[in-house]
């Protein structure tokens, strides 16, 4: 009886483009106490040494569409539809297709154990570097990145074991790398014009773009996209908006930036300083929307579906200025855009809104021992107003990430008994 296990390094969420290491562990565990009834059933003797035919691995992202719904991309034959599986979904209508995938990798041939004997290999491969992310949005569309492994005992079937995949994309990150990469060659050119006398060399370390410096990122590194994604999402400027509506001005809002990591907070301010019309109450909603692109829609009655991520409310009767909180989850999916399908963020803001302009008026008392009890209104007739704020969502740290999903089903590694 050949046990096969396999082990991730370091969790199972990763950026496109980094590197995934995951150990292969073979073990002959026929010989132990309990198994020899099960070797004996395979036809294999308590004692005998078994032999593995092989061992493969390879990384691949599997998109599942409804395909009474979605149209597929034109360069997807049809011998590529052929070959779709559907074990990651048990939906009948949903075309199920192999959309990126590394070359597989054979860690293991022709290896014999004896009992109680064990093997182990290191698989090493750089994830594809592509714009879809894991997704499991709706029904209509969803990626899903998987590490496989397969495995032939001699005179057995082929096995294959699935580790599940959390992939997270950076949009245009191999541009934004060579951009840095310019930045910094700069900032070397610039301290060696500044010490012209130091004696030039020809070595490797003074690389040039015609040298192939844009090459030297076969891989990108936690710490390379951390740079990348703070400054893509570090504070630039206020945002300021003006709130009105046909019965007049509500106020302002300011938000300190419309760009953002998973895990950060959004911050916020209202101003009703400046109003002509009473705000009694206030709510902001993170929702995102997921829509089909026109040219994969099979029917123009298709609307975006919308999926609230988080909410926050209070009460503003009265006040000039109040300011709200919204954290965003570490567990949803990124801003992104793919050849079918898109994923946008938004800032839904509903306001209650009277037309009459409530005023904390507190009667005056004759002396500072006394107290007054202001009682609001006990019926305000109010009106809402719907409005949405455009917002850019990106990934972060995946260790970080990784804590969002230890109730899910990502684990860092899979055991088999062939």
């Amino acid at each position: 009886m050949i046990e096969i296990s396999a082990r991730l390094t370091r969790g199972a969420i990763y950026f496109a483009g980094e590197v995934l290491e995951c150990w292969i562990t073979l073990r002959n565990s026929s010989a132990e106490p309990g198994e020899k009834d099960a070797s004996a059933k395979a036809g294999v003797g308590p004692g005998e040494t078994a032999s593995v035919a092989f061992v493969s691995g390879q990384i691949h992202c599997q998109c599942s569409v409804e395909e009474s719904k979605v149209v597929l991309p034109a360069d997807f034959s049809q011998a590529d539809l052929g070959k779709r599986r559907d074990s990651s979904t048990n939906l009948s209508d949903q075309n199920t297709f192999c959309l990126v995938s590394t070359v597989p990798k054979l860690l293991v041939g022709s290896l014999s154990l004896a009992p109680g004997e064990e093997f182990n290999v290191l698989y090493s491969e750089t994830i594809p570097k592509s714009d879809v992310p894991s997704f499991r949005g709706g029904i209509l569309v969803r990626y899903a990145w998987k590490l496989a492994f397969g495995c032939q005992v001699l005179g057995r079937d082929t096995t294959v074991i699935h580790i599940p995949l959390y992939i997270l994309v950076i949009k245009d990150l191999e541009n934004l790398l060579n951009l840095n990469d310019d930045l910094r060659m700069l900032a070397i050119t610039e301290d060696l014009a500044e010490n012209a006398s130091a004696p030039k060399t020809n070595g490797s370390n003074g690389a040039t773009k015609e040298n192939g410096i844009h090459a030297s990122y076969p891989a990108v590194t936690i710490e390379a996209a951390m740079e990348i994604l703070d400054n893509l999402t570090s504070r630039k400027s206020l945002k300021t908006y003006n709130i009105e509506s046909s019965s007049g001005k509500i106020g302002k809002l300011s938000l300190s930036k419309t760009k953002f990591r998973l895990g950060e907070d959004i911050l916020g301010r209202f101003d009703f300083k400046d109003r002509s019309i009473t705000c009694v109450q206030y709510l902001v909603s993170l929702i995102s929307e997921e829509s089909i692109k026109e040219e994969h829609r099979k029917s123009k009655n298709i609307a975006p579906t919308e999926t609230i991520a988080g909410k926050v409310h209070d009460f503003c009767l009265c006040l000039e200025q109040t300011n709200f909180i919204l954290p965003v989850p570490l567990h949803i999916t990124p801003s992104f855009s793919s050849d079918i399908m898109e994923l946008k963020w938004k800032l839904r803001l509903e306001f209650a809104l009277s037309g009459e302009i409530l005023q904390l008026d507190v009667p005056a008392v004759g002396q500072a021992e006394q107290s007054v009890l202001w009682r609001p209104p006990l019926r305000v007739p109010v009106e809402t107003l719907v409005w949405d704020v455009p917002v850019e969502i990106f990934p972060t740290d995946p260790i970080q990430v990784q804590s969002a999903h230890l109730r899910d089903s990502l684990g860092s590694d899979v055991r088999v008994r062939l």
